[in-house]
């Protein structure tokens, strides 16, 4: 009897050991992604390779194409390719779709790249010229979809006058021109296109909605496709939402899934893995988060030559995080060295005490 109660102790033992190994460990995910993040940055120049290649194949064919329509949709493409990739070359390239758009006489394609050329502006700081490009913008050309743009564009550039304004009135100015053109956008923005969805999700997490938020994010991470830069935008605003409800966990998932994303498609404009940098620091490991800051600096600044101030603000952090850590490791060798040399002290001290004794 004792030996069947003792067998059936021992199956249970076993059976729960085997299920709870079964479960995915939360930590245990996250240490996996970070994994995926570290073997996707040791293989970036391979990445970079293929966009390198792209950009090849797209330019010989744009200065060997005579047909204006062929040449805009070769420039269109070349704009793309650039974006997110390097600053100077995408602007360049907008440049060539709206002369190439006059050309065609195509107005609202002339209206959709000036809106681009002023968006890229204001992602790098051009905040002047970013206004002045949207001031040359004929609204009346403008169809639903060269609107969105337009309207975004505006809505960013007035939001990072506003943050970065040092007078409460003109804040206050540039946030109240922010609001009404996010207003703007979701007029005439498609109801699932990108702009649309991630400013609802702003919308609802503001008003504290997460769930309302989080079920938007589901419909979009469902329309786009994973690996995607598509999809690292969609998971960025995942983890804002999850990093409002206080998840740690998913907002750190969520912020390297995007990361991940985004180095495997040569994304340079990057701001996920900063993020993420900084989290990591907060979360002990400083090595990692260091070696994430200094590649999405090197990013960064292929991208554009001067960091972003909010970039600088994570390079900063990261920095401060780890010279504390550095700082408190080097007080406690210190500590110990101190320690140890003064029981060693006493050790010499006991032993010639004792020496003495004898003679």
């Amino acid at each position: 009897m004792k030996r069947t109660v003792a067998l059936l102790i021992l199956l249970t033992i076993v059976g729960t050991s085997s299920i709870l190994a079964q479960t995915p460990d939360k930590e245990t995910d996250l240490q996996a992604l970070y994994q995926q993040i570290d073997d996707a940055i040791a293989k970036s120049p391979q990445y970079v390779a293929k966009r390198l290649e792209q950009i090849d194949k797209a330019r010989k064919m744009l200065f060997t194409e005579s047909n204006l329509e062929n040449k805009f949709t070769l420039a269109e493409q070349l704009f793309a390719l650039y974006k997110p990739f390097k600053n100077d070359s995408a602007l360049c390239f907008a440049d060539l779709c709206i002369t190439l758009a006059d050309s065609l006489h195509r107005k609202n394609m002339v209206g959709l790249y000036l809106s681009e050329k002023a968006y890229q502006c204001s992602s790098t700081g051009m905040y002047v010229e970013s206004l002045n490009l949207l001031r040359k913008v004929d609204k009346q050309t403008l169809g639903p979809k060269e609107l969105t743009k337009y309207y975004a564009a505006w809505m960013h550039v007035c939001g990072e006058i506003g943050s970065y304004a040092q007078k409460p009135n003109e804040q206050d100015y540039y946030f109240k021109l922010q609001d009404r053109y996010r207003d703007s956008v979701l007029t005439v923005a498609e109801e699932d296109s990108e702009e649309c969805l991630h400013l609802k999700m702003d919308v609802l997490s503001a008003r504290r909605q997460y769930q309302d938020a989080l079920a938007i994010s589901d419909k979009w991470l469902n329309k786009v496709s994973d690996g995607t830069h598509e999809n690292a935008f969609a998971a960025f605003y995942r983890s804002v939402v999850y990093d409002k409800l206080n998840n740690s966990h998913q907002s750190r998932y969520w912020l390297g899934k995007s990361a991940l994303d985004d180095i495997k498609c040569a994304v340079n404009d990057q701001a996920s893995l900063f993020m993420l940098a900084e989290r990591l620091c907060k979360d002990g490991d400083y090595e990692r988060g260091y070696r994430y800051m200094r590649f999405c600096e090197e990013c960064n600044t292929v991208f554009s030559p001067q960091l972003r101030n909010y970039q600088v603000r994570y390079v900063t952090k990261v920095m401060d995080a780890v010279y504390q850590n550095s700082q408190a490791r080097y007080s406690r060798l210190l500590t110990i060295a101190c320690v140890g040399a003064i029981l060693l002290l006493g050790v010499i001290v006991w032993l010639l005490f004792r020496l003495r004794r004898k003679s």
